[in-house]
């Protein structure tokens, strides 16, 4: 059986790695013999956070090629082509349209030809299909089907659905893969709400959830022993941040209301007895685009004593983080996947939804009053919320384990079920 697992751009995001790493774990688990491929638009810190090959993106590197041209034309090559490239590869797909004759680049002809040598696409989970990212997201998809390839999308929170391409290249692509499999059911009600097709939809859970806690092998680095021995002094509260772009205008705030907010949460923290360790599952390694570091070191102007206060500006990989979170009494997390890798190593966490999946994935775990708005961070209930949450640990700790363990079984028959279909189509 041979794979390949795109869509998880990067592990610059340790969200996205954790993401990968569960996926990566299970299958080792369920089907050792599997020969997989990953891939990711930075192949290089992905391979070195990850601890395994990876391959570069060759749709990435393409854009990067032509997002670069020089002169007048390039600048209109470059409008055209974020205009009708979609359009003309779904006319490709579907052998309809005026644009099924145009040629297309010849970067997704080769890409074409190296999706022909697997068995199955895997499309990595996460929010990835979102509308504000826009319509090349689909790209990937659109190739393998191009290949002929099946193609499993595992994991996903998608929408919403508020822009006409969009959803138009959504309501082909979900019709067309083997399964869409979410992770999450806040995504299915906005598919059904905007008329998107789910008759490919399966229920499942953020792969996230399968990271295996490597117990036998794992090998604390300097900077991971550092920080459990800083935790091991102190009762220890893990937050995670973020630059709120592109959701801010969406949510109606801004990024400094935000981080006064959570400064104010910070606050109630310290003030109960607690050091607030701040990890950032967003760093620029390998010139990815965000820098939660930055927003932490932001936010210190704000604190009342920011001697309890520490940011981690190691770069450590989503199991690395892990190990220092289940450390932790509890996690308060802007990132959803810092709440995940937090309770995933049994640790309690707070998710501050900013987009639904937040809310869907404690609802699905059966924890929902852990996902709070981001409404109740800026008015000032979060931190009464925390407070609580800190008072109620035992009997908390106790429904976290067992419904973590619900999910995790949940998952390994998700990953089992698409094995076992790829296996009978080979």
């Amino acid at each position: 059986m041979k794979l390949l697992i795109l869509g998880n751009h990067t592990c610059g995001n340790r969200g996205d790695s954790a993401i990968l790493r569960g996926l990566l774990d299970a299958i080792h688990t369920l089907e050792p013999d599997a020969d997989v491929d990953v891939m990711s638009r930075y192949p290089v810190s992905s391979s070195w956070l990850l601890n395994r090959p990876v391959m570069g993106d060759p749709l990435y590197a393409q854009m990067k090629r032509h997002n670069t041209a020089a002169g007048v034309m390039g600048r209109v090559k470059k409008a055209l082509r974020r205009r009708y490239q979609h359009q003309v590869l779904l006319s490709r797909v579907t052998d309809t349209g005026k644009l099924r004759n145009i040629a297309i680049a010849q970067g997704f002809t080769d890409f074409v030809r190296l999706l022909s040598r697997y068995d199955a696409i895997i499309q990595v989970g996460g929010s990835f299909f979102v509308d504000l990212y826009g319509v090349p997201q689909f790209e990937h998809a659109l190739c393998a089907f191009m290949a002929k390839k099946p193609l499993y999308m595992i994991g996903h929170s998608v929408g919403p659905f508020q822009e006409p391409q969009f959803n138009q290249l959504a309501n082909y692509v979900f019709g067309q893969c083997e399964a869409l499999i979410l992770r999450e059911s806040v995504s299915l009600n906005l598919m059904q709400r905007s008329d998107i097709t789910t008759r490919r939809v399966e229920q499942g859970v953020d792969t996230a959830w399968l990271v295996d806690h490597h117990d036998g092998d794992f090998v604390a680095s300097y900077a991971v022993n550092h920080w459990l021995q800083q935790i091991a002094k102190r009762k220890s509260v893990a937050i995670t941040l973020r630059e709120l772009a592109p959701f801010d205008k969406r949510l109606g705030t801004t990024q400094q209301a935000y981080e006064q907010a959570f400064a104010e949460v910070v606050n109630r923290i310290i003030a109960a007895g607690y050091q607030a360790i701040v990890l950032s599952t967003c760093t620029g390694i390998d010139s990815y685009n965000k820098d939660d570091r930055m927003v932490a070191l932001s936010l210190r102007q704000y604190l009342n004593d920011p001697a309890q206060y520490h940011v981690v500006m190691d770069e450590l990989n989503d199991l690395e983080m892990g190990k220092i979170l289940g450390a932790c009494c509890l996690t308060v997390g802007t990132r959803l996947h810092s709440a995940i890798i937090s309770m995933n190593f049994g640790t309690p966490a707070i998710a501050i939804n900013y987009e639904h999946k937040s809310a869907g994935i404690m609802q699905q775990l059966g924890m929902p009053e852990m996902a709070i708005d981001i409404h109740h961070l800026l008015d000032g209930s979060l931190s009464d919320m925390v407070t609580d949450t800190l008072g109620q640990l035992p009997a908390i700790n106790d429904r976290l384990r067992a419904a973590v363990k619900a999910e995790r079984e949940n998952g390994m028959q998700m990953v089992s079920s698409v094995l076992r279909r790829v296996g009978e189509g080979q």
